[in-house]
């Protein structure tokens, strides 16, 4: 167990919901500082305070969508966004993930798949709860494994942080030819962005 004390930030406009979560959080995160927030903006006047290491939010709040809460906070928060909804499908987790969530969790899954989600998204990495699956792994299976070797090492690459050039000088290939690889990966894995491309191929296990 870490030292570090991290200051969360949870975000819902159901109260008894929220302190679910905190209790959800201090337990699953020693010593943790937990601030609440019933709306957008209320969480940013919150985090000017709190400064919080992970935002866990409702993607759903009043008569915002996914794409306009999360936007809204990644430009205004500093720290990784966990969605966190009653509900999941294709469309809400590529909206989330393109707008800059890096974890989805379904509201009725276990403490333990939050506190994983939020781990994995404070180390840079992608989290897709499992009973996510269907939503966003079984759709795209297919797809993905018919991915190339080269296709995957692209996408590897992508995944580990690297931008078109360094993979282009990398694998010596032209930008151009990595893009073209990149839009056929997209079109493969039906997914909208790199970041979504990324996600998908991880819940698959195509990637590491």
């Amino acid at each position: 167990m870490s030292d570090e004390t991290l200051n969360f930030l949870v975000i819902d406009d159901h109260p008894v919901l929220r302190q679910g979560v905190a209790s959800v959080l201090a337990r699953g995160f020693e010593g943790a500082n937990v601030s609440e927030a019933a709306s957008l903006d209320e969480a940013i006047a919150s985090a000017e305070v709190s400064k919080p290491d992970a935002v866990i939010v409702d993607p759903h709040l009043g008569a915002h969508d996914a794409t306009t809460s999360i936007t809204r906070l990644r430009r205004s928060i500093g720290a990784p966004i966990i969605v966190f909804a009653s509900e999941g499908n294709g469309r809400m987790l590529a909206e989330a993930l393109k707008s800059g969530a890096k974890a989805c969790v379904r509201k009725d899954s276990s403490p333990e798949d939050l506190v994983r989600a939020i781990t994995a998204a404070r180390a840079g990495e992608f989290y897709i709860d499992p009973a996510l699956g269907i939503a966003i792994g079984t759709d795209h299976a297919e797809g993905a494994a018919i991915l190339t070797e080269r296709q995957r090492q692209i996408l590897q690459m992508f995944a580990d942080g690297a931008q078109t050039d360094k993979v282009a000088t990398s694998l010596g290939l032209s930008t151009e030819t990595v893009r073209t690889h990149t839009k056929r990966i997209l079109a493969k894995l039906n997914a909208h962005t790199r970041t979504h491309a990324v996600a998908v191929a991880l819940r698959a296990h195509v990637i590491e």
